[in-house]
């Protein structure tokens, strides 16, 4: 988000959160909302880019519906929305081993939203397949915090067809984010975790 507030790109910046964030900025409108009710905040869809980052984890939703429901329906509400007020992209946050045909339940809705995706007339469309997500977060996650202690020392492993496994900073994402949004590409665009390295 700060890419955004602080480029000449964009003049305005909203941002749908569940609670205001403790942030000020001339360009920037925060709109609280309520997930479920997407449809009806269809005005501020009018725009050239639409970024989303929704995701949560199975502890989180605590069910595998309510996982679905985030992680593919909302997506799914969002991109429709996206292509009906005829945005120019549509960038959002995949996971790497995204696979509609995966035997992993996380990988294969993640998969599955890419597919749904891509079946929408939006002009440009951006998917980022990151690996595992490096810094700060407003949740302590355990399981991440020890894999990501344990990677990042053993930077030898990621090499060859290994080398999109590496971890990756989260910010790195957004950059390449920002970069693909400005780049004015049509199309359908996947990127690999080794790929948004290179882009950012």
């Amino acid at each position: 988000m700060t890419l955004l507030l602080e480029s000449d790109v964009y003049k305005r910046v909203t941002i749908f959160v569940r609670r205001k964030l403790p942030i000020e900025h001339e360009k920037l409108q925060q709109v609280v909302i309520d997930f479920n009710e997407l449809e009806a905040y269809e005005r501020y869809f009018y725009v050239d880019d639409v970024f989303s980052c929704l995701g949560t984890t199975m502890k989180k939703a605590k069910t595998k519906q309510r996982f679905i429901k985030v992680d593919y329906e909302y997506t799914m509400r969002a991109a429709t929305l996206a292509e009906k007020c005829h945005v120019k992209s549509f960038l959002t946050v995949s996971a790497i081993g995204a696979n509609p045909q995966s035997p992993f339940f996380y990988n294969r809705v993640k998969g599955e939203t890419e597919e749904a995706l891509q079946r929408l007339a939006i002009k440009s469309l951006h998917i980022f397949r990151p690996s595992l997500l490096l810094g700060d977060r407003q949740e302590f996650r355990l399981a991440e915090k020890t894999a990501e202690w344990v990677l990042c020392r053993l930077p030898f492993l990621f090499v060859g067809k290994w080398r999109k496994y590496k971890p990756i900073e989260a910010k790195k994402v957004a950059l390449a984010m920002f970069y693909a949004a400005t780049s004015c590409q049509k199309g359908i665009h996947i990127y690999e975790s080794d790929q948004v390295t290179n882009i950012s």
